[in-house]
């Protein structure tokens, strides 16, 4: 449920606020400027209720609590405010699912093109999609295999001279629509190249690029003071860590053939 200021909230869950809330939603829209500073128990003197029925009072509202409550009434004047109810609740559920549907995949064809591959590469678009290349790297460095983290286009252009048949490409993108890349994908395919993409859910060129793609399903949130929206990165090193473990699986249960 989104807002822009505290009039719209309280429009929007007018039917689930009881005389009390009302009253305390009497002071506030009157005392805005006062409602900014003043703590819970001053606030529930104010409004001739206790700290517990101001804080309820929050919660109804979609709030995680009275700071939360507070914040956004300091900021609805100064910015466009956008407030997502339940953005941890929405989250933490999401990496939980994202955990274990990692967990559940098979992905004995990744680690077969890992294991087979003469060379390795990976590429992130992004600061965080870097960070996540230098994550895999690293991972499967302690597993004694090498992967090549490859930066920008200037790399890519040198790269793409000693690409050949039995070479892997990991490409780490959020959209999966980077240009740069979309094009890299296309030159390494032509060299006959296996490619991996890591990317949130969709479709298009890039998907049918790939001989591998490892998605997920990320779930917005709203910046309280801001018009802005983002979303989570953590899902990159999930996928990563379960890649490596996956790997791990793959090679013990190929020396126990």
């Amino acid at each position: 449920m989104k807002a822009r200021n505290m009039e719209e909230l309280i429009q929007k869950k007018y039917d689930e606020l009881n005389e009390n809330d009302l009253e305390i939603w009497k002071y506030i829209i009157s005392n805005k400027e006062t409602c900014k500073q003043v703590s819970i128990q001053q606030l529930a003197v104010f409004c001739h209720v206790s700290h517990t029925t101001i804080l309820r009072f929050a919660k109804k509202l979609g709030f995680s609590g009275y700071s939360e409550m507070r914040s956004f009434l300091k900021w609805e004047e100064k910015a466009e405010i956008l407030y997502e109810e339940k953005d941890m609740e929405r989250n933490a559920n999401n990496f939980v699912s994202m955990i274990r549907r990692m967990e559940d995949m098979d992905m004995r064809d990744i680690c077969q093109m890992i294991d087979e591959a003469k060379n390795i590469y990976v590429n992130g678009t992004g600061d965080v999609q870097k960070e996540a290349a230098r994550t895999l790297k690293g991972k499967f460095i302690h597993q004694r295999i090498f992967v090549n983290t490859v930066e920008g286009g200037a790399e890519f252009s040198l790269v793409n001279e000693m690409l050949s048949p039995n070479d892997l490409i990991i490409f780490i993108s959020y959209s999966g629509n980077n240009p740069l890349q979309l094009q890299k994908a296309r030159e390494a395919k032509e060299r006959g190249c296996k490619i991996v993409l890591i990317a949130m859910e969709g479709k298009g060129e890039f998907w049918s690029l790939a001989d591998a793609v490892i998605e997920f399903h990320p779930e917005e949130i709203h910046t309280v003071g801001y018009d802005y929206t983002y979303f989570p990165t953590l899902h990159f090193f999930i996928i990563i860590e379960f890649l490596s473990l996956k790997y791990m699986e793959y090679v013990t249960k190929k020396k126990g053939r």
